[in-house]
């Protein structure tokens, strides 16, 4: 399976497959960012359901989205995280500015 992306009502949902590190984060980033170029994408929703890992690649994909969002009044959301994203999303303080569900 690969990562899915789906747009919806100005939300881009991005399903995730995988552990997202270096390889991964830099995929989404550059999708994401094709993306939000197309689209008047308002908010993100990172689906975590089949990814049991993320490094600090992936913390800073997850941060650069919510940096070219928050100007527009928009949001970045994680869902479905597992305890071990959910750790590193904590120690990196994410969970201060993003959405957690």
């Amino acid at each position: 399976m690969a990562t899915e992306y789906q747009v919806e009502n100005r939300t881009l949902y991005v399903r995730l497959d995988g552990e997202l590190d270096h390889h991964l984060a830099e995929r989404v980033r550059h999708k994401c960012d094709v993306i939000l170029k197309s689209y008047p994408i308002k908010d993100i929703e990172f689906d975590f359901k089949n990814t049991g890992f993320m490094d600090s690649s992936g913390v800073g994909m997850i941060l650069g989205r919510y940096k070219q969002l928050k100007p527009l009044g928009g949001t970045v959301s994680v869902v479905n995280v597992n305890d071990v994203v959910k750790r590193i999303v904590h120690m990196a303080g994410l969970h201060k500015i993003i959405n957690e569900r």
